[in-house]
């Protein structure tokens, strides 16, 4: 919903630029925002130690263009009527990394995990069943998220120096979609308002993001894919919030959704019981 109140800051080069300005923008903020909470952590020696690491180079370039068309989606869907297709695409997401956690790891579910990933599941197909296509946005989230955590795994870097890595890897792309979306004089005149609101926009967006990763590391991997139902039942919230309509006909995937968390959040609770702590 932020981006949606981004500020005025001319006429871009290219269609679409709003968006892609936006993505720029959170980028380059959060390289700030990141090397400042290493630094206020102590932590900012191990960020140094591997940038000196040219030979690893190659693999956190590919870690960064990677998530990189991640941090695009998620800004640019929002100003172009496309936030409900990102929902799909997060709908999907926990499925995949399912099937990724029980083929690429050897994860087990619990009989109410699996229950709760088969009603979701359900929900999912329904929704495919009902949209009159498969999204490219679909696809871009749903596959390259999976392909992302799996690589991330084998670095074997903390996850706050990992997305250090991936936005500075990506500084020289933001820095060169800002140049070419607006003029060198056109962005000295940006008012300062306006980069308050892009530093705002990064830690909205760095903050959950390192959460999304430490998870990623310290969850098995279907256990955190199941966990991540939780935000496409968001992301569904703000689409209602910026006036996207929803037909009643897909509120059975919204439901089921919410019924798979419900089950999940029984099951956590059994769990605790279980083990004496509640």
């Amino acid at each position: 919903m932020y981006v949606q109140f981004q500020p005025d800051v001319g006429t871009f080069h290219s269609g679409g630029g709003a968006g892609n300005w936006i993505a720029a923008q959170r980028i380059i903020w959060s390289v700030l925002i990141v090397i400042v909470f290493l630094t206020v952590s102590g932590r900012i020696q191990r960020l140094w130690s591997e940038l000196r690491k040219t030979s690893r180079w190659h693999r956190y370039l590919f870690s960064a263009l990677l998530v990189g068309p991640q941090y695009w989606i998620f800004v640019w869907a929002p100003l172009y009527g496309e936030t409900l297709s990102v929902a799909l695409g997060y709908f999907t997401l926990p499925l995949v990394l399912v099937v990724v956690g029980k083929f690429v790891y050897g994860d087990k579910l619990s009989p109410l995990q699996l229950i709760a990933c088969l009603v979701a599941a359900i929900g999912v197909i329904y929704a495919y069943v009902m949209a009159e296509g498969l999204s490219w946005i679909v696809l871009l989230i749903a596959l390259g998220y999976p392909i992302y955590f799996i690589h991330r795994k084998t670095l074997n870097v903390p996850s706050d120096v990992g997305f250090a890595l991936d936005n500075t890897f990506l500084l020289p792309i933001a820095f060169g979609a800002l140049f070419y979306l607006l003029p060198v004089e056109q962005i000295q005149q940006i008012e300062l308002t306006s980069w308050v609101y892009y530093l705002g926009l990064a830690i909205a967006g760095s903050v959950p993001m390192l959460l999304f990763l430490y998870a990623s590391q310290a969850l098995p991997m279907s256990i955190f894919g199941l966990l991540g139902y939780v935000e496409p039942v968001l992301v569904f919230g703000v689409g209602l919030l910026l006036g996207e309509r929803v037909d009643a006909a897909d509120m059975p995937t919204y439901i089921l959704v919410m019924i798979a968390l419900l089950i999940l959040a029984l099951d956590g609770v059994k769990r605790a019981r279980s083990h004496g702590a509640v």
